[in-house]
């Protein structure tokens, strides 16, 4: 929430907004037979906070769906890429506002069917990553696609200047690109939280009890100011040794009992 709320105007509730993890990009050898430097990624994934979502790269307001506001980059140990390298990518996390106009798309969000990502974005080196030679500036003789001596020639993107927007595409460059599926977790824990919350007042008002029994000498404040600096797991224990020390100390007294079999009539068993 904090961090949505670096982009919002107004301070927003859980129940208005609608967040979902994507994967924007990646360093393996996309269907342009070309790839994103690990190098480069990092710096895409600080470009990328904060941009907005469209829809096909089309450029216009009305468009936009849905901002990043956090991104970081994973590395995948047991896969490897095309080439060779651990294979690494930037995963994003997105949100919208819930209205009615949205409600459609976030519905075939949930469905999968609006899935793949496509990004827009700016890099100052394209290299080949047979030679090293700078396309921009020298060219070579090598064709993307093609492979030199087992190696496969891809154009290697690095040294991003900008991120313009990513967006939501039928068949995106890049094929690992697109919405995660995630279980969101927000409204349990937020149950959660209440339920561990009662469970810490009733813990701490029966040390309260307990303790104005067994150590009545000692002031309510102070036992609250001890209760506030004591995990659920401390809180537990001491309420338990407290009504032990309780039970043992201070035994309850029948104040009333039945009468004895000496008296014989018959509303005995009724009088005390």
């Amino acid at each position: 929430m904090e961090l949505i709320g670096q982009f919002a105007r107004k301070e927003l509730s859980r129940e208005e907004l609608y967040t979902f993890s994507l994967i924007l990009c990646d360093n393996e050898i996309d269907r342009d037979n070309e790839k994103f430097t690990v190098s480069a990624l990092h710096t895409l994934a600080k470009l990328f906070v904060g941009k907005t979502g469209i829809f096909d790269h089309n450029m216009k307001s009305k468009d936009q769906t849905a901002r990043i506001y956090s991104a970081e980059v994973m590395t995948d140990e047991a896969r490897k890429t095309a080439d060779g390298e651990v294979y690494t990518y930037i995963k994003a996390k997105a949100y919208m506002v819930r209205t009615e106009k949205n409600k459609d798309l976030i519905t075939e969000i949930d469905a999968g069917i609006k899935k793949e990502t496509s990004v827009g974005c700016c890099v100052r080196d394209i290299s080949c990553s047979i030679c090293g030679k700078n396309i921009k500036t020298e060219g070579c003789e090598h064709q993307k696609g093609k492979s030199y001596g087992g190696r496969l020639c891809c154009y290697l993107l690095s040294e991003p200047s900008d991120a313009y927007e990513w967006s939501f595409v039928a068949v995106p460059a890049q094929k690992n690109a697109g919405v995660i599926k995630s279980f969101d977790m927000s409204g349990e824990r937020e149950k959660l939280a209440e339920m561990a919350m009662e469970f810490r007042q009733e813990l701490e008002t029966d040390i309260i009890r307990f303790a104005s029994s067994v150590i009545p000498e000692m002031k309510q404040a102070a036992v609250e100011e001890i209760c506030e600096n004591l995990s659920l797991k401390s809180l537990r224990e001491m309420r338990d040794a407290l009504r032990e020390n309780a039970r043992k100390n201070l035994p309850v007294i029948r104040q009333l009992d039945v009468c004895g079999a000496e008296v014989n009539n018959e509303n005995s068993e009724y009088k005390i």
